[in-house]
């Protein structure tokens, strides 16, 4: 059998469009990964723009000024502090008939080009998000928090998951009781106090694992043959007249199939994550993941997120892997397999939700639209299945693991049941 899958193996990697793709894929998320890091951008104190690693370097600092636990003392007290800086050198109450571009030009008439800089840290705007309106500058959000308000800010923030189930993805999705309860109950796992900190690594593989679609691809174009081929060549009529071809020989090529699927991702994975964690640094794993996004519902680290989303990958890769195979086994030619692989990991990502929930939670399954970090930890995107509530993650493993389930039996069925013409 070892033997076997070998060959099949081999077979499969020597066909020259497929060893173009596959080291095509590599080469292009090695060069993406590192424009990412060439191309990535901030501003320090001066106001002068820095890129690459200083850039990360720049981002780390800012970071780890207000890095550890948010209780809820120190936030009260932290906002008490960042007013007091604002307001003693602008009107309180006049910045809250300005604009926001008004506002944003009165804070460099006040302040140095640093203390503006220190002003719009982003941990301030974690720390004021359960009141910021849209469009708001930071002090305008101020401005409107009284010490009362502060002094309840895992209040506040927790109320951040009831004004989104309200407002109903803008109103395209009603939440039914169960739903409300599901998110609900999930708000209130998270624990307290909140870690701060930096998890810069960990964020730019969330950011970044949408790459991995490519792996996908490279993984579908290479098993479009695997049976298929066999029809067009015509080597079916000796394959399925051996002694095992239709048993060890067809569970050896699905064998094949799934150890290079598992493979080829987890190369890829692997500069994915390896980019990440050497030039963002591998530390900040337990930073909560509400530190990057405080409305998330989810108790869960930064760490935890990033394993997570390569989790869901892989699971998106096998499903899509044991769809090629059962498609290569029911049609002669390769050609429609690989464009129905195409329409369904890459065009689907171009699909318009038309502010249709119903829609929108149909394609928030294919791989193209659940990689970001927003779609799966803070979009509140869930499924009520008679009694039971999956959100987007739980769904997700459910359709692809069937599709893997209900697919491999009838890629093998199909080669073995094959009449020879």
């Amino acid at each position: 059998m070892r033997s076997l899958v070998w060959f099949e193996l081999k077979k499969m990697l020597a066909r020259r469009v497929a060893l173009a793709v596959n080291v095509g894929v590599i080469v292009l998320i090695a060069g993406v990964m590192a424009l990412n890091v060439v191309q990535c951008k901030t501003t320090d104190a001066q106001g002068e723009i820095v890129s690459g690693v200083e850039a990360i370097a720049q981002t780390r600092a800012e970071a780890e000024e207000h890095q550890g636990a948010i209780t809820a003392e120190r936030a009260a007290s932290d906002i008490a502090a960042y007013q007091e800086t604002l307001f003693e050198r602008i009107d309180r109450d006049a910045v809250g008939g300005m604009t926001g571009a008004a506002v944003y030009d009165l804070m460099f008439q006040n302040f140095s080009d640093e203390e503006v800089y220190e002003l719009y840290n982003p941990y301030w705007s974690t720390l004021l998000k359960p009141w910021k309106v849209a469009g708001e500058e930071p002090a305008q959000t101020a401005a409107r928090v009284t010490s009362e308000m502060a002094a309840d800010w895992y209040g506040a923030a927790d109320g951040l998951t009831q004004v989104a189930l309200d407002d109903g993805q803008g109103g395209m999705w009603e939440y039914s009781e169960a739903e409300r309860a599901y998110w609900m109950e999930m708000r209130s796992s998270v624990s307290e106090p909140i870690e701060y900190g930096y998890s810069g690594g960990w964020d730019n593989i969330v950011n970044c694992f949408a790459f991995l679609v490519f792996a996908i691809l490279a993984v579908c174009v290479t098993l479009a043959p695997v049976f298929s081929f066999e029809y067009q060549s015509g080597a079916d009529a000796v394959v399925l007249a051996t002694k095992h071809g239709r048993t060890r020989l067809v569970a050896a090529k699905v064998l094949a199939a799934l150890v290079y699927a598992t493979a080829y991702f987890a190369a890829c994975t692997a500069i994915v994550v390896g980019v990440s964690l050497a030039f963002y640094g591998a530390d900040g794993f337990g930073i909560s993941i509400q530190s990057i996004a405080l409305s998330s519902p989810y108790p869960l680290t930064a760490g935890q997120a990033a394993l997570l989303s390569i989790g869901l990958m892989y699971a998106a890769c096998l499903g899509f892997a044991c769809l090629t195979l059962a498609l290569s086994s029911r049609i002669r030619s390769t050609l429609p397999v690989f464009v129905a692989d195409v329409v369904l990991v890459l065009f689907t990502g171009l699909i318009p939700s038309a502010g249709v929930g119903a829609l929108e939670r149909a394609l928030a399954l294919f791989p193209l639209n659940f990689s970001n970090f927003t779609m799966l930890f803070s979009a509140l995107e869930s499924y009520p299945v008679g009694l039971v509530v999956l959100d987007l993650i739980g769904m997700i493993l459910v359709v692809y693991a069937v599709l893997a389930i209900v697919a491999t039996p009838v890629a093998a069925a199909s080669f073995r049941r094959h009449q020879v013409s």
